[in-house]
């Protein structure tokens, strides 16, 4: 739907960054760092998450500390009363002994009735001290909890933000991103795929003739590996990408180059600038000969072979025509 549009007579709007932007304004530049922002917020999102399970792991045993001193609160709690309730009576019978104390008889008694009086005195005195322990102890329990509530809760809300951001981004990514394709640069269309005169030893065009003063900027067609890099033969200097699209294996082929940034096994993004237009090899006016090939690069001068029109694979960004009017 995003992509829908923006494909109005290969003119659309797209919000890009808090902007407006036509398909023809936004660059292959926007589309690698809109890339870049996809993943670098999946990886932020992914630690996020992390943090959030962490912090729970760190919840579920406070939980379970608070549950435990509880059950201790609880049983010192009943303790207590029975010593309460034990103390009573000891009290009662200690009175009584005390007063019949001026009996020789009685003295002994008297002894131990004040002897067990104060054991259990201690008893509760004991008790209630470890009762206040264990209330101290659960209040730090309590703020504990609330730190790693507060955190919890702050982290599951910037972990919703960034997967709506992430949601975002990738809409806005999909807007951008060609279909298949990436047209690698800008300029006139001077030489379509095709049947060629044969001038310069072929009779069949493989790719488009793109163009363009020199310097201007050349982008990957599609993500993928370099291949090759040479300066040598009719293309000059040169470059071959391969890429794997839905499990399909594709070569492009930038020819002509003035610059190279590019450095064979490296991994490029599409959009990614890998160097400039140029007149170098068989060329007579600055331009980029751009192919594409399914499968590997198998060149055929008097047919296609397996190369396909980039016409009809490549476009613009934003899912625009792949070319202009003057392109």
């Amino acid at each position: 739907m995003w992509k829908q549009l923006i494909m109005t007579a290969g003119i659309g709007v797209l919000l890009f960054q808090g902007q407006t932007a036509s398909a023809n304004e936004m660059t292959p530049q926007d589309l690698v760092q809109t890339e870049k922002s996809v993943q670098q917020t999946t990886k932020q999102a992914k630690e996020t998450k992390q943090a959030i399970q962490k912090i729970q792991e760190k919840l579920d045993e406070v939980d379970r500390n608070a549950e435990v001193l509880r059950d201790k609160i609880e049983g010192t709690s009943k303790e207590l009363e029975a010593v309460e309730a034990e103390l009573v009576p000891t009290e009662q019978s200690l009175f009584a002994k005390v007063v019949s104390s001026v009996l020789p008889s009685a003295k002994a008694e008297a002894a131990e009735a004040e002897e067990a009086h104060q054991a259990l005195v201690e008893k509760k005195e004991q008790a209630n001290e470890t009762l206040k322990q264990l209330k101290e102890e659960q209040q730090k329990i309590e703020a504990t909890r609330q730190d790693v509530k507060t955190s919890y809760d702050e982290q599951s809300k910037q972990y919703k933000k960034q997967t709506n951001q992430l949601s975002d981004l990738k809409k806005q990514y999909e807007a951008m991103a060609p279909d298949r394709f990436l047209m690698p640069a800008e300029g006139r269309l001077s030489q379509g795929f095709g049947s060629a005169s044969g001038q310069f030893g072929y009779t069949f065009h493989n790719g488009l003739d793109i163009a363009a003063k020199t310097g201007t900027p050349i982008y990957a067609a599609e993500a993928g590996k370099v291949t090759k890099v040479s300066s040598s033969g009719p293309y000059g200097n040169h470059v071959q990408i391969e890429h794997n699209v839905d499990g399909q294996k594709w070569t492009t082929v930038y020819a002509h180059m003035h610059k190279v940034d590019v450095k064979k096994g490296q991994t490029v993004r599409q959009g990614e600038t890998i160097g400039q237009i140029g007149n170098t090899g068989n060329s007579s006016g600055p331009h980029l000969h751009f192919e594409i090939h399914k499968g590997d690069y198998r060149f055929s001068a008097s047919s296609a072979g397996n190369a396909v029109n980039p016409m009809k694979v490549a476009e613009r960004l934003g899912g625009a025509s792949p070319v202009k009017a003057t392109f």
